[in-house]
């Protein structure tokens, strides 16, 4: 389940060179289309829960949550509308990666705002990832401008997910997540439509191809991938999950060679390297601390 859900969650670089409307523009259906699907799980979780759990779930939203769910969307649309970006002027692989340095986003985030103590130890993943970040973003790149501008998207990408994860948490607690998500999805959607709209991006696809297109990325990035990880994670350890989670890059890296022609050269290989070994000692860490 979890080799499946990763197989998903990397093909959101491929749909998005392959839409026939603007990259944020397939990020906004992508959320618009999930809303509904995740809201039909809710509704079927919800039904099949006993009493005093289904009345939980389907608690009323306080007024104060309902704003951080509105942030929290305008957080994962900042997320989708840089990535998506991000592909088309960098390699999937990539972008993929940098997008997932999310935990040494997360570890300061968790000590400013919550006082987390942070183990010493995370020092030396943080410099090796550091070391791979140069090694294939400035030397790998030649700091050729697009390919540049694809990476910083990309690195971008990472803190406001990072955000969105720190809202997402709490309200997590709080809701069922499928819930939650729906609601988040729709928030996306809107601010995604309202950022093409100022791009003045292509909105509306001119054939049966491109809906699918766009109904594909939904059920495989947005719904299929997260699902299957959520629920993979019960019988698997955690740190072998995060393992697991590290072969999204990979994955990326195999679909842009096969379909758009991608090479990485022997320099970007041994950055990528770098910072998935960085990736995984700093989860490592942190996890091992909770």
């Amino acid at each position: 389940m979890v080799l499946c859900a990763v197989c998903c969650l990397a093909l959101g670089g491929v749909f998005v060179r392959i839409s026939e409307v603007g990259p944020v523009a397939t990020g906004a259906y992508r959320s618009l289309f999930a809303a509904p699907m995740l809201l039909g799980i809710a509704f079927s979780t919800a039904r099949r829960a006993p009493g005093s759990a289904r009345m939980s779930r389907s608690a009323r939203i306080a007024g104060r949550d309902r704003l951080m769910i509105v942030l929290a969307g305008l957080f994962l649309a900042a997320d989708l509308c840089l990535w998506n970006i991000s592909f088309l002027y960098t390699s999937l692989a990539e972008s993929n990666l940098l997008a997932n340095l999310v935990p040494f986003v997360i570890a300061p985030l968790c000590f400013f705002l919550f006082g987390d103590r942070l183990p010493w130890q995370v020092v030396f993943p943080a410099m090796l990832a550091l070391a791979g970040l140069y090694i294939l973003v400035i030397l790998g790149t030649g700091l050729d401008p697009k390919h540049l501008q694809g990476d910083l998207l990309a690195l971008a990408t990472a803190v406001f997910y990072a955000l969105f994860l720190v809202i997402a948490k709490g309200l997590r607690e709080r809701y069922e997540a499928t819930r939650i998500m729906a609601s988040l999805s729709l928030v996306c959607a809107l601010a995604c439509i309202v950022v093409a709209v100022c791009l003045s991006e292509s909105l509306w696809p001119h054939s049966g191809r491109g809906w699918l297109v766009l109904i594909a990325l939904a059920v495989t990035s947005q719904v299929l991938g997260q699902t299957l990880m959520a629920h993979a994670v019960k019988f698997l350890p955690l740190q072998l999950a995060a393992l697991f989670v590290l072969l999204q890059p990979v994955a990326a890296a195999v679909y842009g060679f096969f379909l758009f022609d991608q090479h990485l050269s022997l320099l970007q290989l041994a950055g990528i390297a770098m910072l998935l070994v960085s990736i995984f000692w700093a989860k490592n860490l942190l996890e091992g601390r909770k």
